[in-house]
């Protein structure tokens, strides 16, 4: 049964449970006449206690960023499965290797809400257990992985461990259906933390509190909205290729060092975790079926939660995971959002680099719609706020509208001033292309290409009005109708 608590007492509650953290740790250090995991009667062994902190966002004290704090994510998004069960708890040496999975152990929120960005997770171990972990050793957390969990023991260290849950059996399936804004608790969300402590010495007399251990969540989360200068609202926004089973374990990740390094571009993770067996291209449980963005009619965002995707070394647009956005104007076309570094990328990346989507980062786009073009404000968020700030046709004239093919491959661009076509470097005057390849229509003005039996072009229709056109857009009487 959850407790709800005031604010003011949940403040007094978190400064009692922080102090007698530093006062047993401080206490549990000392080590001078740690006991021999006996009760002196006869040999029984006892029992030690262990806390420490959970945080599913970033500890905001440690950190330091270039523009703001991180974001330590909202409402469900810090969700764990306290009744449900949903937790296992394991101990390792510093070797990766398995040494106890903890049972019965007692997760409190240390917030008013389900939902709390900090648990407190205390457990018991036996006197046996103490002495096989010794004074430095690795607490491993999973977190709402459905229940699926493998054996401990039988994995045996941590790199076989990922190598097990990697594997179908373990994969968090969405091919039903991803989370989107309205997150509840049945969208609970897969955590994975781990993290060593060293020079930690147990007494049955005295608990001893850790300090913190953080959680990575196993998706990733983008969000879309509309600048309110834009000249047309937003109808929807589509993801063009996704991966439709999680990983909840991210590889190589075996210490707190290697996800939580308190620098603003290196948090958390750098590579996506992907299904075993996978090659450059396509993936397992890869899906080209473009996947809406829900909207959230509060504030207008579109957002869905997604697993880990390889962008980077993909070779065409068709191949990469973009973000398809339509308007609501007079001829709809779609734009295309590229996850890449447009200005100012992050040290070791250059203007035009493609990234992956990662577990646990936020993709934040805020798109302004032109006269003929968008622009892109991005942020890169892992739970926290990096804006990048690129524009999209950055250096292409506002009269130029980009034409795309069905793949969002970039064909050509159109002038709407002058009725002139451009190559792809935007400068070099071409022929319509869609007069000649048996196009029904042209996309730059929605107008009906009207042909004879062979195919050849004969003039422009306009469906809206009826007026027709010839090639370089003169209008003319109705061919057909005189």
């Amino acid at each position: 049964m959850f407790n709800k608590y005031t604010a003011s007492s949940i403040r007094t509650l978190l400064a009692l449970l922080l102090s007698a953290a530093a006062f047993g740790f401080a206490a549990c250090s000392e080590g001078s006449d740690d006991p021999d995991g006996t009760d002196g009667t006869g040999g029984v062994t006892v029992e030690h206690k262990i806390g420490l902190y959970l945080q599913t966002g970033s500890d905001l004290a440690s950190r330091t960023t270039p523009s703001s704090d991180y974001d330590r994510g909202a409402g469900y998004e810090n969700y764990i499965d306290i009744a449900g069960g949903d937790l296992l708890v394991a101990l390792y040496g510093t070797d990766d290797r398995w040494i106890a999975t903890v049972g019965n152990p007692v997760v409190t929120p240390v917030s008013e809400t389900l939902s709390s960005k900090t648990y407190l997770l205390e457990f018991k171990v036996s006197g046996d257990i103490r002495d096989a972990i010794g004074t430095s050793f690795k607490v491993l957390v999973l977190a709402n992985w459905h229940h699926r969990y493998p054996d401990l023991a039988e994995a045996g260290s941590l790199q076989a461990l990922f190598d097990i849950v990697s594997t179908a059996d373990y994969w968090i399936d969405y091919s039903a259906g991803l989370p989107s804004w309205d997150l509840t608790a049945t969208d609970k969300i897969a955590m994975f933390g781990i993290s060593q402590y060293d020079n930690v010495s147990l007494r049955p007399d005295m608990a001893a509190y850790l300090g913190n251990l953080h959680l990575l969540r196993a998706l990733a989360k983008i969000e879309v909205w509309d600048n309110s200068d834009s000249a047309d609202e937003i109808e929807s926004v589509a993801l063009t290729r996704h991966i439709t089973r999680a990983v909840p374990m991210p590889k190589g990740v075996t210490h707190q060092n290697h996800y939580v390094k308190n620098d603003y571009q290196k948090d958390y993770v750098l590579y996506p975790s992907l299904p075993a067996g996978s090659g450059l291209y396509p993936y397992p449980n890869e899906s080209s079926e473009p996947l809406p963005l829900v909207k959230n009619p509060a504030d207008g965002h579109y957002t869905v939660y997604v697993p880990e995707f390889p962008n980077s070394q993909r070779e065409t647009d068709a191949t990469r995971a973009r973000l398809r956005i339509r308007y609501k104007e007079y001829n709809a076309r779609d734009y295309f959002i590229d996850f890449k570094y447009y200005n100012d990328p992050p040290e070791g990346a250059a203007a035009g680099d493609y990234f992956d989507l990662l577990r646990n980062y936020w993709y934040q786009f805020e798109v302004r719609k032109l006269a003929e073009h968008i622009n892109v404000e991005v942020q890169v968020v892992p739970y926290s706020h990096v804006p990048l700030k690129p524009g999209f046709g950055i250096g292409i004239p506002k009269e130029l509208v980009p034409v795309y093919d069905d793949n969002g491959n970039l064909i050509c661009y159109f002038n709407s001033e002058n009725g002139n076509y451009y190559d792809t470097d935007a400068t070099t005057v071409i022929k319509n292309p869609f007069l000649i390849e048996g196009n029904p229509k042209d996309p730059a003005t929605g107008w009906d290409i009207v042909r004879d039996d062979n195919g050849t072009f004969r003039y422009f229709r306009d469906p809206a009005t009826g007026k027709c056109y010839d090639a370089d857009r003169n209008e003319i009487p109705d061919p057909d109708n005189n």
